[in-house]
């Protein structure tokens, strides 16, 4: 294997751990909206949501990477948390 194959394998790897990491964060999600339905919660926090993008700009810092990449992705996962919490209730 060159080294281009080699590199293109760790980021499958990477790929690979994302992806069920983000499984992860929606069954968590999924867990959360069964707790809101129950206690008679609304889906959307903004205040949770704020506090999570302060957390992400930070971390984004933290690891020299855009905070504005860091944000889109976090958008769309936050977006589908919502949709997941929704389906919940």
């Amino acid at each position: 294997m060159n080294d281009i194959e080699l590199l293109r394998k760790q980021i499958l790897e990477v790929d690979a751990e994302i992806i069920a990491l983000v499984a992860l964060r929606q069954q968590i999600s999924k867990k959360i909206g069964e707790y809101k339905k129950e206690h008679n919660l609304p889906v959307l926090d903004t205040a949770r949501e704020a506090l999570l993008h302060e957390f992400h700009g930070m971390k984004s810092v933290e690891h020299g990477i855009s905070p504005e990449l860091v944000t889109n992705v976090f958008n769309l996962l936050i977006e589908e948390s919502r949709k997941v919490q929704k389906y919940e209730q």
